[in-house]
C-alpha cells in the first residue's frame, strides 16, 4: 500500500487535476459522509458517538471504496489515471455499485445520512471526490506522535496496510505518506471537510461532537451522550472495542512523551504535520 500511496502523491498535482474532465452532476441517493484519518486517531470513538444519533447510519471499516478503486483500475489508464477522464456513465455506475454494497450490509433508512468510517480511505479522497463530488469528509486528527506510538504498540491483524506498523520507523514513514497525501489533496481539491480533534473530544466532548453534527447538517441529540452504552450492546470490528465502551478518559493524551527519546530521530520529519495540524513538539 505504501508504494500506491507514493504513486498517488506523485500523480496528485495541480496539472493533473486540471486535466480532469468536467464532473457529472450527482444523481441518485445523496452522497455518504466519509470519516477518515489515520488509524488510532479516534475514528472508532467518533463513529460510535455519531452512530448513536437517530439520523445517522454508520458503516464501520467496510471495503466499498477499495472495491471502487479495483473497478477503476480496470478502466483505460488504470488507477488513478482513469479518474481524469471518467465519463458520466462510469461515474453513475460506480455510485450505483457503492450503494449496492451498502445495501448488502445495512437496511438504509430513507431519512438517514450514511457515514462511511474507514481511516485509510484518507489515501483515496481523490477517488471519492471524483465519484461523489457532493461528499463531505470528517477528518479525525490526533497528535502525530501519539498516533504513531499507538499504531506501533497495537496488536493489529497483519494485512497490506497494518504490515507498516512493525517498527516505529516504518509506522512514521507510513504516517508521513498517508497524511502527506491528505495535505496535498486537501490543498488542491475542493473538498468539503471538517476536522475533529481527539484531544478536544477528551477536553470538551459536547462541543466537538456538536461541531461535527452541525457540519453534517444535523441537530444535537442527547442520544450521542450514551455512545458507550450503545457500543457495549453492539459489535465493533476494530481493536478499539475495550476503549470505546468506556466513558471518555485522559489516559492516552500525550502518552508519547514517555517515549520521547525514541521519537527524537523523527521529530524533524514530523515537523510539517505538527505545524499544519496545530500540534507542538512538547506534546500538545
Amino acid at each position: 500500500m505504501l508504494d500506491e500511496i507514493r504513486h498517488l502523491t506523485e500523480r496528485c498535482s495541480a496539472d493533473w487535476l486540471a486535466s480532469w474532465s468536467r464532473a457529472a452532476a450527482p444523481s441518485g441517493p445523496p452522497a455518504p459522509a466519509f470519516l477518515i484519518g489515520f488509524p488510532r486517531s479516534g475514528t472508532t470513538l467518533l463513529e460510535r458517538v455519531i452512530d448513536s444519533h437517530p439520523k445517522i447510519q454508520t458503516l464501520e471499516e467496510q471495503p466499498m471504496i477499495r472495491q471502487l478503486r479495483d473497478e477503476v483500475a480496470q478502466l483505460s489508464g488504470g488507477y488513478p489515471d482513469a479518474l481524469a477522464h471518467l465519463s458520466e456513465s462510469q461515474q453513475k455506475r460506480l455510485r450505483k455499485r457503492y450503494f449496492k454494497e451498502v445495501d448488502a450490509r445495512i437496511e438504509r433508512r430513507p431519512d438517514s445520512l450514511i457515514v462511511d468510517k474507514m481511516p485509510l480511505n484518507t489515501a483515496h479522497v481523490a477517488l471519492i471526490h471524483r465519484v461523489f463530488p457532493d461528499a463531505r469528509f470528517i477528518l479525525a486528527l490526533r497528535h502525530p506522535c501519539d498516533v504513531c506510538l499507538s499504531c506501533f504498540m497495537q496488536d493489529f491483524r497483519p494485512n497490506y496496510a497494518m504490515a507498516n506498523f512493525f517498527t516505529l520507523e516504518s509506522t512514521i514513514t507510513f504516517y508521513k505518506a498517508v497524511m502527506g497525501l491528505w495535505r496535498s489533496c486537501a490543498g488542491l481539491l475542493a473538498l468539503d471537510w471538517h476536522e475533529v480533534r481527539y484531544e478536544r473530544m477528551v477536553e470538551d466532548f459536547a462541543s466537538e461532537v456538536r461541531g461535527a453534527l452541525e457540519f453534517l447538517g444535523l441537530p444535537w441529540d442527547d442520544s450521542v451522550l450514551d455512545y458507550a452504552g450503545r457500543a457495549a450492546t453492539g459489535r465493533i470490528n476494530t481493536p478499539s472495542y475495550h476503549q470505546v465502551v468506556r466513558p471518555i478518559y485522559r489516559d492516552a493524551l500525550a502518552r508519547w512523551t514517555r517515549y520521547s527519546t525514541h521519537f527524537e530521530p523523527y521529530l524533524d520529519d514530523l515537523a510539517p504535520f505538527f505545524r499544519d495540524f496545530g500540534y507542538s513538539v512538547e506534546g500538545g
